[in-house]
């Protein structure tokens, strides 16, 4: 309870100093704070409509959008352990050109490769990864980390 009970705190503090154009951007619908982001590859740039997942470690794209904007993540050695429904499972790590959400934009980020279910309102996760660049979100990292 304490930890969603910070989230939300924090949440709420980013919207409150984030401009108006990146507020537009943000979505809260069945429980899920959701953003949309631009991701920026070698050949194109896509725009996603990705969950704010303090929980997960990278941020996520479907392997379909990876190959998209010009990445071939079959190729790729790295790769990143996740736990899925099914159990555990080893997916592509990328690192994405550019990656673009909330006001901020980092380049050079990695990205898991794998897709969420069908019925997901959204497509993709942005991780800590990138929300620890946040001002709002490096203390809530600190405080994870500590507890750790």
């Amino acid at each position: 309870m304490f930890i969603l009970r910070m989230v939300f705190q924090k949440v709420t503090l980013l919207l409150s100093n984030m401009d108006k154009q990146s507020l537009q951007k943000i979505i809260l619908r069945e429980g899920i704070v959701s953003v949309y982001v631009d991701f920026k590859g070698p050949i194109t740039s896509r725009t996603l409509k990705m969950a704010l997942d303090t929980g997960a470690t990278y941020t996520m794209i479907p392997l379909e959008i990876a190959q998209d904007i010009g990445y071939d993540p079959a190729s790729i050695k790295k790769r990143s352990e996740i736990s899925t429904a099914s159990g555990l499972i080893l997916v592509p790590l990328i690192t994405v050109s550019e990656v673009k959400a909330l006001g901020l934009g980092l380049r050079n980020i990695d990205v898991i490769c794998h897709s969420l279910p069908s019925e997901s309102p959204v497509e993709g996760l942005l991780g800590l990864n990138f929300l620890i660049h946040l001002p709002a979100f490096i203390e809530f990292y600190q405080k994870i980390h500590s507890h750790i």
